[in-house]
Formats: C-alpha cells, sequence, structure tokens
C-alpha cells in the first residue's frame, strides 16, 4: 500500500485535506467563535454542520493541508512488542482497578493511526483499555506533524464525537473533574481530547477556549520543530518562549487548557513554566538523565515541573526510554524512568502517559522517510525505530506490571495509584474549570 496526494473519491470524504470554520450569514467571524464556544461538543459539532451525524466532508476549505510524499506503508501489525506479555500480580491488577489509573497521550491520529479511516477496532481498544482499569484516556486525534489544517483537526475531531455519541452508554466526554468523578460512577470510559502542536489555533489566543469547550484539555506548545510559541526539543538553539507564546500561556491559564511542555525545547519549556500560573504537565516524555535523547526531559524540565504543581508522565516508547532501541521495551526499563523522577522531585509528580498508536504502519514507515527525517533529525535513529515497527506496549499491556515494579522496589499502594492517575486527578481538579 502506498500513501500520496491523490485520493479515491472514498477516501477524499473520509480524509478531507483542508477546513475552515465558515461564519453563518449575518455573523461575523468572532460572533460565530464566541457562540460555538458557548456549546459542548457534540452540538457545537452540530452548528457546523447540522444535525444529522457529522461528516467532515461537509465542512468547507480554505487552508492547505501537509502535501504527503508518495511512500510505501509497510505491516507491522505482528512485531513482537504486540504480542509481548507482561506478568502480574492480582494486587497490581487490583490497584490498577481501584484507582483513577488514566493515559495521558492515547495517539490515535484520525485517520493515520487506524487501519481504516472508519477504525473498526475503535471499540476493542477502548474496551482493552476499560477492562484493565483505566478510568480516563487523553485521544490525540490530530498534530502539527500531519494534518493541522482546520480542516484536519475538525475532521479528526469529528470521528471521535460521533464514537462517543453512537455508545453514549460507554463513553464520557470529560472537561473537569466532576465529570471524571461522574464517567466513574457511570461506569463509562472518561475522554478528553489533545492535539500535539499549536497550529489548530492559527495564531489567534482568542481560538484557546473553542477547543477548551469542545473537550481539549491541553495542546503542546511545539512538536520537535520550532513554531509561533518557541522552540521544538530538537532545535539546537535551543531559543525561549516567544511574546505570542507568552500570550498563548496566559490564554490557556484564562481558560483553564494545561500547559504541556512534551516534544518542546528545553527553554521554552523552563519560559512556559515560569509564566504559567497554574500547574504545568509533560504529557509523555521520559527523564533524559536516563535515556539521553532529545524526546526526553532535563533534570531541570522535571524540578520546574514539579515547583509548579504538575506532572511529568511517562510514556512508553522503547527507543525513547531505552537508547538500545529494543524490540520490546521490559517493564524494568520503563520503572528506571519512575524511579528516577521519583527519586529527584517525589512521586507526587510523576504519571503515566504510553503514545501507544492502535495501528502502527503508517507511522512507522513514515518515520524511515526523508519527511520523517525531518520531523525527527536525528541522523536516522528514528528511522531505525520505524523499522522495528516503533516498539511501543499498548496502556492495557503494561499498566499492572508497572505496578508490581513499584511495589517491588518498596513503593505503597498509594504511590501506585498517585503514579497511575491520581496524581494527573489533583492538577486537572486545580487546572479545569
Amino acid at each position: 500500500m502506498r500513501r500520496n496526494d491523490s485520493k479515491t473519491p472514498t477516501e477524499a470524504a473520509a480524509i478531507p485535506d483542508v477546513v475552515d470554520f465558515a461564519a453563518p450569514a449575518g455573523s461575523t467571524r468572532r460572533e460565530f467563535i464566541e457562540a460555538f464556544t458557548a456549546m459542548g461538543g457534540a452540538a457545537a459539532a452540530a452548528m457546523v454542520l447540522g444535525p444529522s451525524k457529522a461528516s467532515a466532508a461537509d465542512i468547507p476549505a480554505t487552508n492547505a493541508s501537509v502535501s504527503m510524499p508518495e511512500f510505501e506503508i509497510k505491516d507491522y501489525s505482528d512485531i513482537p512488542q504486540r504480542s509481548h506479555v507482561y506478568p502480574a500480580s492480582s494486587e497490581a491488577e487490583a490497584i490498577v482497578q481501584s484507582s483513577k489509573t488514566m493515559d495521558t497521550l492515547f495517539s490515535a491520529i484520525w485517520p493515520d493511526q487506524w487501519s481504516s479511516p472508519e477504525a473498526p477496532e475503535f471499540a476493542d481498544e477502548m474496551a482493552r483499555c476499560k477492562a484493565a482499569g483505566f478510568k480516563v484516556l487523553a485521544v490525540c486525534p490530530s498534530a502539527d506533524s500531519l494534518d493541522a489544517s482546520i480542516r484536519g483537526v475538525a475532521g479528526a475531531l469529528i470521528f471521535y464525537l460521533n464514537k462517543i455519541s453512537e455508545r453514549p452508554d460507554l463513553y464520557k466526554i470529560v472537561r473537569n473533574a466532576s465529570d471524571i468523578d461522574a464517567a466513574i460512577k457511570e461506569d463509562k470510559l472518561g475522554i478528553y481530547f489533545t492535539h500535539q502542536g499549536t497550529a489548530l489555533f492559527e495564531n489567534d489566543v482568542d481560538m484557546v477556549g473553542l477547543w477548551r469547550q469542545l473537550g481539549y484539555g491541553y495542546c503542546l506548545l511545539a512538536y520537535n520543530q520550532r513554531n509561533s510559541v518557541g522552540d521544538g526539543c530538537f532545535e539546537t538553539a535551543n531559543g525561549g518562549l516567544t511574546a505570542y507564546g507568552k500570550q498563548l500561556i496566559d490564554a490557556y491559564n484564562r481558560h483553564g487548557m494545561l500547559v504541556d511542555v512534551s516534544h518542546t525545547g528545553e527553554q521554552t519549556s523552563l519560559d512556559a513554566i515560569e509564566r504559567s500560573s497554574q500547574p504545568v504537565i509533560s504529557s509523555h516524555s521520559g527523564a533524559l538523565a536516563i535515556a539521553d535523547y532529545q524526546r526526553s526531559i532535563s533534570d531541570a524540565v522535571i524540578k520546574a515541573i514539579a515547583e509548579s504543581g504538575g506532572v511529568c508522565s511517562l510514556n512508553l516508547v522503547g527507543a525513547f526510554l531505552d537508547k538500545s532501541n529494543p524490540d520490546i521495551l521490559t517493564a524494568d526499563a520503563v520503572f528506571r524512568h519512575i524511579d528516577y523522577m521519583a527519586e529527584l522531585v517525589g512521586i507526587d509528580y510523576v504519571g503515566f502517559g504510553s503514545d501507544y498508536i492502535p495501528n502502527i504502519n503508517f507511522t512507522a514507515s513514515l518515520i524511515q522517510t526523508p519527511m520523517g527525517a525531518a520531523v525527527f533529525p536525528d541522523g536516522g535513529y528514528s528511522a531505525e525505530m520505524g523499522a522495528k515497527g516503533v516498539p511501543t506496549p499498548a496502556p492495557y499491556q503494561i499498566a499492572a506490571a508497572l505496578v508490581d515494579k513499584m511495589l517491588e522496589h518498596g513503593y505503597s499502594d498509594e504511590d501506585c495509584s498517585k503514579f497511575l492517575g491520581g496524581n494527573m486527578y489533583r492538577v486537572i481538579g486545580e487546572v479545569w474549570r
């Protein structure tokens, strides 16, 4: 299978190139945004698309999307990581079940990180997370590195809104701690959204409120490269937060959007943490001292996040946490990052954010292309990771095994619960309003 710019009629409808929310006749753009912001997720989609089931293809187009070169999409569904079993005790499994267990980045960009635009595996993936004890997922529909046009971002969100509206008995959009409590009481999987980057704001801080109302809990400040906010983690200049970036942090604080410094350069991260009046998170990063790779965060950033009252959540990408680029990421390797951060700042500031991708074929293949090398300029290391299928355990695959590792090393049941989601729940209670 190859990915290129030409699409069949079906693909063209399912994978739109561009979008802009056009204001209804007789209203200004600002009036439209204000009305849109005041509404909930499904209702807001209906305002744009009408009361019938949302379709991304119905949204008018004005902005260009990412031009994707042709490349072969290989099949990595049978890599060893996907079938690996992490043994866990019944005690550990019970702790995961009884905790407010959360994944602060379930990376499922639509449609590229699903088997097809219809994503038939969606229900199974959600069911596995819930069965393992997860109460809340931060689902990532879109990213600056792919189609970050308003049409692309909105189309991806609409996919999720439709999935949630089809099964309101199973899923609930959560915008605050009370929503999480309600989802748990109703035995539903809580879902909120995130975007990896800031392109969806179109350099307009007023857009923060719009996406916040639609269920976005945080958006990364930068994705690897420099943007209008500041430097990404692969920028050697390591520049700081821009004037616009400062305005954006203020808007995040104003609207209750979490500031997230994953994928962001060190100085921009430190500037953002200093600027924010609210706790800051790193939703899916390892400890640089354990794995010396650009995607990990330094001791200075870990300490600053903790001092802000935030959370440093660990991802599960094997090559990011273990520089040997393993075929299977071990629970021991993940624990080394957990333990290091906990020793540095305390377990109250460490969390879980898997960065798991349901269907890895597109992403693993793309990383091996020149475009992938431009997004991850690391001398071919990410290409080698891609050739292995980007080994990353699913959150439901490894969570209980990590609890066992923590228990074996003297962490209490309460410590484990904090790591699994209690710490993030605390931050959500402080920031989301």
